[in-house]
């Protein structure tokens, strides 16, 4: 199932009161949990960093995976404009 080079990680959602759980697996050529942590040093997410970062990495491998597909066409200029964005203003802080 998963290719060369790529990390596995299985996600888990529980609702709080333990009535539904959500449960997958997903890969990732970086480490999700090197991400969030330097996600937590951005001045701006503080205590959203772990949402902020799992929700974009997961994003962005979908939609990597999926270039070809005209639901991202659109998106994927902005995109780009943001990661860049977003990793420079993490520096510039």
């Amino acid at each position: 199932m998963f290719k060369k080079n790529m990390k596995e990680y299985k996600v888990t959602v529980e609702e709080l009161t333990g009535e539904k759980t959500l449960c997958f697996e997903a890969e990732s050529r970086e480490d999700i949990f090197v991400i969030v942590e330097k996600l937590k040093q951005h001045p701006e997410l503080g205590n959203d960093a772990a949402a902020f970062g799992l929700g974009l990495k997961l994003f962005t491998s979908v939609m990597m995976k999926q270039k070809s597909n005209p639901l991202f066409e659109n998106l994927l200029p902005a995109f780009k404009d943001f990661m860049m964005e977003l990793k420079g203003s993490g520096k510039r802080k």
